[in-house]
């Protein structure tokens, strides 16, 4: 026989679990609930396809919703906001950031009843993820610029920055190749783990998707029978493990002084370091080794002997000089800055 007090303590204990239960029960039902007057007033991917289905929103909700915690959300593609909806039901927090300004006003207006969502126009591949580092953002939603350099740049600068960043949340895995290739290269080096379909195809099922041929511009219908989305949760995640963020970037290499807009050559460091350019052929890189954010290269079209590449702190361009040289003779530029000021003109057509 257990003794009077022991019975007490035990009889306790399993009250308080079954009230602790009732509340997470209670707490579910209610995020649940909110989620779904949300995804209920959103279009369907079948009505606008370029937002997420219905179903993808109902994985979302019941994924999250079960978590105890559910702090800071950061949605990197907003537009029109019918998904940033959803998570403002879900999280506590919703950071909400798109380049285009046109989409953020859409989206602010649509989710003007939440007050827990802040809107940002911020270029990705510009800003420094310092300004996120010390939000306390859990859960990632990668669904920007879907080629692979842009989805595999998200998720590392991710990786990097968010230091309490749990889960990351892809959307278009179905039928975007950049998305696919940048999620799988991630699973292979155990930087992503337990990964869960959702939205259409979440079964293996196919799906119809609208298609588009780049050249032509003409729509078509495909098929698929992967999931819309993953919800993926860290793993095991060193920066130095994955390829530097240049890697397989394109650079635009302009003579120094700067005096026209045509570059003399166009630059690209690939993995195994290998170098290509299309004007003095191909060569290798190494990283130095004093500390500094540089390169060390090969390249006999340009120079018999080594050459230095300076990055500035995004990466995003870079000087070149003659080893031991202070003057610099050359300055690369990714790609994305050269054509940004076309593209910002160009979406100002249609506002």
């Amino acid at each position: 026989m257990l003794p009077t007090m022991l019975k007490q303590t035990i009889w306790f204990f399993w009250i308080f679990l079954k009230c602790q239960g009732y509340q997470t029960q209670d707490a579910f039902d209610e995020c649940l609930a909110s989620a779904g007057h949300e995804i209920n007033k959103a279009p369907d991917k079948s009505e606008m396809f370029v937002t997420t289905s219905r179903l993808y929103k109902w994985h979302l909700a019941r994924y999250f919703c079960k978590l105890p915690i559910r702090t800071v959300v950061l949605e990197l593609g907003v537009y029109h906001g019918h998904s940033t909806a959803v998570l403002a039901a879900i999280f506590q927090q919703v950071i909400a950031v798109d380049i285009n300004e046109a989409y953020l006003k859409i989206a602010a207006r649509n989710d003007r009843n939440h007050s827990n969502i802040a809107f940002l126009a911020v270029d990705l591949m510009a800003a420094g993820w310092q300004m996120f580092a010390s939000s306390g953002v859990q859960a990632v939603v990668v669904d920007a610029d879907h080629r692979y350099e842009y989805v595999r740049q998200d998720a590392y600068n991710a990786l990097s920055y968010l230091r309490e960043l749990e889960y990351l949340i892809f959307d278009d895995f179905g039928h975007e190749v950049g998305v696919q290739r940048t999620v799988r290269e991630l699973r292979r080096d155990g930087v992503l783990v337990d990964c869960h379909p959702i939205g259409n195809g979440w079964n293996g099922s196919w799906w119809e998707y609208q298609n588009w041929n780049e050249q032509t511009g003409e729509k078509f219908t495909s098929w698929t029978n992967e999931s819309e989305g993953l919800i993926c949760r860290r793993g095991n995640f060193s920066a130095s493990g994955l390829a530097p963020g240049f890697v397989d970037q394109r650079f635009y290499v302009y003579k120094q002084p700067l005096q026209h807009l045509c570059p003399t050559s166009i630059l690209r460091l690939l993995p195994g370091h290998r170098l290509v350019t299309s004007f003095w052929g191909d060569g290798t890189w190494r990283k130095a080794n004093d500390g500094r954010d540089a390169l060390l290269l090969e390249l006999q079209g340009l120079s018999d002997t080594p050459v230095e590449l300076l990055f500035n702190s995004a990466r995003s361009a870079f000087v070149l000089s003659q080893l031991g040289e202070a003057r610099t003779d050359w300055f690369g530029i990714r790609d994305h800055f050269v054509f940004e000021p076309f593209q910002r003109a160009t979406r100002q057509f249609d506002e």
